[in-house]
């Protein structure tokens, strides 16, 4: 009488060959992923708008987003990449948020997590590196959603010299003349007082902490019609952190797939979202690329 009882193979010489070559590949990608991630890329732009003060043009301003600490990106490298990028000189360093995130291993260690929950520690040691970074015409930051202690937060960074602007807007002063800067973490009504605040032939530079607000900011006008805001910096997105094609790892919604990363221009305000300097969860980047930019301001002619 037959068996009904099945033997266990094991794969063949071609089967583990192919395994074989299936987790090489994994792991190439992973590697070359990594690599991408831990290269942060300086990228220049020329920006030219009408209502930019004369004291203003050709100052310069230094935008990085998304630090995201976690994993292989230590307080101590990020400090090291802005003590290079002190060499560039900028006139204004602006941070666009998130500064800490829960890396991979932490989220499958809870204990670890809870031991500094919303990375508080590590921001509080990374913005402390940042007390000797010069800028002229000042430092400031915005908060992300993802922010966890505004409070220290704020504290943390005013100890660093860096104004925090969480849903508030300041002016920079240089030469007689005012640059406004507005700084909008995610909530309609902060936009709307910032777009009454302003006024016609202001020069009011809008940074968001998600390009999620972009459709809010422009249907906002200030008094008597028109954009309020000159020029709009946003974050958030890292360029999907691993895309291929129009698909993304990370969980994004469809304006700010739309928005998904660089330069465009819109009822003639020049728009950029940063793919950001660090990584959500692990440091691997493919299909796009982690940057800074060093954006110079020019008056329109």
């Amino acid at each position: 009488m037959a068996s009904g009882k099945k033997k266990n193979r094991r794969p063949g010489r071609a089967g583990r060959a192919a395994l074989a070559i299936f987790v090489l590949l994994i792991a190439l990608a992973l590697g070359a992923g990594a690599l991408n991630a831990a290269m942060v890329r300086v990228r220049r732009a020329e920006v030219r708008l009408a209502d930019l003060p004369p004291a203003f043009d050709g100052a310069t301003l230094l935008y990085a987003s998304d630090i995201d600490l976690c994993g292989l990106n230590t307080p101590a490298r990020s400090a090291d990449l802005f003590a290079r990028l002190q060499k560039l000189k900028p006139d204004i360093l602006l941070l666009g948020g998130d500064y800490a995130s829960a890396s991979l291993f932490d989220i499958l260690n809870r204990e670890d997590k809870e031991k500094d929950a919303g990375g508080s520690r590590v921001r509080a040691e990374f913005l402390g590196a940042l007390a000797s970074f010069e800028a002229p015409l000042g430092k400031f930051a915005i908060r992300a959603p993802e922010d966890g202690d505004p409070d220290g937060l704020a504290a943390a960074l005013e100890a660093a010299g860096i104004h925090p602007l969480f849903d508030a807007s300041v002016g920079i002063r240089a030469g007689g003349d005012t640059l406004y800067l507005a700084g909008l973490c995610g909530d309609a009504a902060p936009i709307a007082r910032a777009a009454m605040a302003a006024k016609k032939g202001d020069c009011v530079v809008a940074v968001l902490a998600t390009p999620a607000l972009i459709p809010q900011v422009m249907i906002n006008e200030v008094a008597g019609g028109g954009t309020w805001c000159d020029m709009i910096l946003a974050g958030h997105t890292h360029g999907g952190q691993i895309r291929l094609g129009s698909a993304t790892a990370l969980s994004l919604n469809g304006v700010e797939k739309n928005y998904l990363a660089g330069w465009r221009l819109e009822n003639g305000v020049p728009m950029l979202t940063t793919t950001g300097v660090g990584c959500e969860g692990l440091n691997v980047r493919l299909g796009t690329g982690a940057e800074v930019w060093l954006i110079t301001l020019r008056r329109a002619e």
